[in-house]
């Protein structure tokens, strides 16, 4: 490969520079993983020894170098012993890393309405396998500050176990709405709007539906329920009710309704 003269003295190839960077990376993660472990003040005892070694060569200090040169070998093994649930710790946690990747999204571009859409469905999939009741907003255009005033302010990344978690039975919000916009959590356990005149059409109807019903008729919000007593998904839009909604119809439905506003963010960030 082609080298070049580093300082105008040194030669140096294109490899040695890959080499140094690879073992930065590998480093700077083996560092991250044992953080907070006692192997890191390990790690500065260590390279407080290595100093030492260094100097002690420099200086042909050679019975220190002997001592030195002894101890590291000994040490490698006194490493091994003695932090054993940290290396394990760390093993797994790299295992665990490779067996989560999505190696889907290596190769192709996975947009953040792709993941904000599989996170609010995954989650909204093991509520209806469990038959968790749960109401979910999901805001577009119009606000929705009054109803978010409600609740408890969150403004908390969107993810599946905190959606999850905010409808399980018995806590604390799980009875309240959850109001959501393209980018985060906003608030849970918020009160929605009962419709005033119920219909015959919804004489039948749950609580929840009739708040999502009475919802999205006076906004462009999407209001999402899961049904307490069946763990049917169904989606309030507009004036209309759709129920029993499969995954893969949940999946469109939410890009379908936060499609525009995620061009539009896009748009923004490259002009």
């Amino acid at each position: 490969m082609n080298a070049f003269k580093l300082f105008g003295v040194i030669d140096v190839r294109m490899a040695d520079v890959l080499d140094v960077f690879l073992i930065s990376v590998i480093l700077y993660y083996v560092f991250l993983l044992f953080r907070g472990t006692r192997a890191v003040q390990m790690f500065f005892g260590s390279a407080l020894l290595l100093v030492a070694w260094v100097l002690a060569q420099w200086w042909d200090l050679h019975t220190l170098v002997w001592l030195l040169s002894n101890v590291a070998t000994l040490g490698i093994f006194a490493i091994v012993i003695l932090f054993q649930p940290e290396i394990r710790g760390a093993l797994t946690r790299i295992g665990q890393s490779a067996s989560q990747t999505n190696f889907r999204s290596l190769f192709f571009h996975q947009s953040g309405l792709d993941s904000v859409t599989e996170a609010i469905t995954a989650a909204i999939m093991d509520l209806s396998k469990n038959q968790f009741g749960a109401l979910i907003v999901l805001e577009k255009r119009v606000g929705l500050r009054n109803y978010a005033d409600t609740g408890e302010i969150l403004n908390a990344k969107i993810s599946t176990r905190l959606l999850r978690a905010l409808f399980f039975p018995n806590s604390a919000l799980h009875d309240g709405a959850v109001i959501l916009n393209s980018t985060s959590i906003v608030a849970a356990g918020c009160i929605l709007p009962l419709p005033t005149l119920a219909s015959e059409q919804d004489s039948g109807l749950g609580m929840r539906h009739r708040a999502a019903k009475a919802l999205a008729a006076e906004c462009d919000a999407m209001v999402i329920v899961v049904s307490e007593e069946t763990g049917y998904i169904s989606i309030a839009y507009r004036s209309t009710l759709r129920r029993k909604l499969s995954a893969r119809e949940l999946e469109e439905e939410i890009k379908r309704h936060w499609h525009d506003l995620f061009e539009d963010t896009e748009r923004k960030s490259n002009t």
